[in-house]
């Protein structure tokens, strides 16, 4: 007599051996380990009447790496395409969501689905951007004081800061990289790049015009601090307007 199998359990066949291999729903488009034969399967849907299905094989694209942000807290996140459609989890407010797939049109990744429905935002795991091994570690100085360490270079921080000073990893959530940060330090990159074409080439008007614009953008983007860039590039290109008038005024 079989033994009876858990509700989210289903048997699919090996492609190697053809053997038995019992899976989970929550595995369906991983990829998993045959434990007979060693063979790597792609786990399929299970099948509506609960019979065995054959196991898929693997893709044997490239898996490319990409970032997407989540769809709560803003927070930018990194994946390949070997993960796509599986269920994971933001580090920062531990909401549940489906690891996006990439449009093939534009090589973007698909807005994030989420699978936690409820309204209210989930309360965030801790004060750092990262959980688990990841995150920053405590450390003491002989001298009584603490530190911060930088999971990903071992660099000494002080336990205040926001940011690792050598590498740049985000220690707190306010330093987590988001879309909205990348946007507005994109613009300030551009009047930065713009207000210094602007001096030679002042007498263009649309090049001063362009650095003033995204300079304003930046400096007035809300939720981010003023990037010395923006400002710059917001100042070379007035001046640059500037120098535009005197010459063509009568």
């Amino acid at each position: 007599m079989a033994e009876p199998r858990a509700a989210d359990r289903f048997l699919l066949l090996c492609l190697r051996c053809e053997r038995r291999v019992l899976a989970r729903d929550e595995w369906i488009g991983r990829e998993v380990q045959c434990p007979h034969c060693g063979a790597v399967l792609l786990v399929p849907p299970r099948a509506p009447d609960d019979r065995p299905v054959m196991a898929a094989a693997p893709s044997v694209a490239p898996r490319r790496n990409f970032t997407f942000s989540c769809q709560r807290c803003g927070c930018l996140l990194e994946a390949h395409t070997g993960l796509s459609g599986q269920a994971g989890s933001c580090p920062t407010c531990a909401v549940r969501f489906y690891v996006p797939h990439i449009n093939p049109d534009t090589g973007m990744p698909f807005p994030t689905r989420l699978l936690d429905t409820e309204q209210a935002d989930p309360t965030p795991m801790h004060a750092y951007a990262a959980s688990g091994h990841q995150a920053p570690q405590l450390r003491r100085r002989p001298d009584g004081e603490m530190e911060i360490e930088c999971p990903r270079c071992h660099a000494r921080c002080p336990v205040d800061a926001h940011t690792c000073k050598a590498c740049g990893t985000p220690f707190t959530m306010d330093a987590a990289p988001t879309m909205d940060k990348i946007r507005t330090d994109s613009r300030a990159t551009a009047a930065l790049i713009l207000g210094i074409l602007s001096v030679p080439f002042f007498f263009t008007v649309v090049t001063p015009v362009l650095a003033v614009i995204f300079g304003l953008i930046s400096v007035f983007s809300p939720g981010g601090e003023v990037s010395p860039r923006a400002i710059v590039g917001l100042v070379l290109g007035a001046i640059a307007l500037a120098m535009t008038v005197f010459l063509f005024l009568p």
